[in-house]
């Protein structure tokens, strides 16, 4: 299976075109979203309520992006041009990057770069801003070997959200583990453990614009 199909035709909020230097998201109708995610919801209700949360996301990390608190280089450079799309530098992915590693053996190299995303994680909180999906598989990637997060599909300017997240402890990456390496995401559980925590998110929140 290509681990990289899904981020090549978009993923459930926007379709991306692919070009030499840049890709072109466009975010997808009420009606696309629909026919992408209704496999994986059993009633119509909880099918509706994705929908809407999904929608309600994009438009609230749009909003979150043109605020101008988070520099622009951390988010590949997006431009909002016509009919809601959005253009943004074109970067390695790191499901790619990590690919490449794994299949040469090279967990050291792996672990390096998961020590860079959370790195950057902490980074994004010093601007008071959160990727609450945590997948830094299929949210981030490379551009000139610095990490930037490409999916802004999914963010939080909220503190208390980021602080119930570390507190409950987040899921979402088993659902990784049938696509990638489970040493590389075992690694990642133990570093969002040690080092993403309550006490430094209320250290570190929001310090670069104060």
């Amino acid at each position: 299976m290509d681990k990289n199909v899904e981020l090549k035709n978009g993923g459930w909020q926007a379709n991306v075109e692919y070009f030499k230097d840049y890709v072109i998201k466009t975010p997808k109708t009420e009606a696309e979203i629909r026919e992408k995610i209704k496999k994986h919801y059993g009633s119509l209700l909880e099918l509706e309520r994705k929908i809407n949360k999904l929608q309600e996301d994009w438009k609230n990390s749009i909003e979150i992006v043109k605020s101008g608190k988070i520099p622009l280089k951390l988010l590949a450079f997006p431009e909002f041009i016509e009919k809601g799309k959005i253009k943004q530098k074109r970067v390695k992915m790191l499901s790619e990057e990590f690919n490449e590693l794994m299949l040469n053996n090279n967990l050291t190299g792996a672990k390096k770069i998961v020590d860079k995303v959370i790195d950057f994680i902490l980074l994004l909180w010093t601007y008071g801003l959160h990727e609450r999906t945590f997948k830094f598989y299929t949210e981030m990637g490379l551009l000139k070997n610095r990490i930037v997060l490409v999916d802004i599909g999914e963010l939080t300017d909220k503190k208390e959200v980021v602080r119930e997240q570390l507190l409950k402890g987040d899921k979402k990456l088993e659902k990784l583990r049938h696509l990638h390496n489970d040493k590389v995401l075992d690694y990642y559980q133990e570093q969002i453990k040690n080092r993403l925590t309550v006490k430094t998110l209320d250290k570190i929140w929001a310090s670069k614009i104060k």
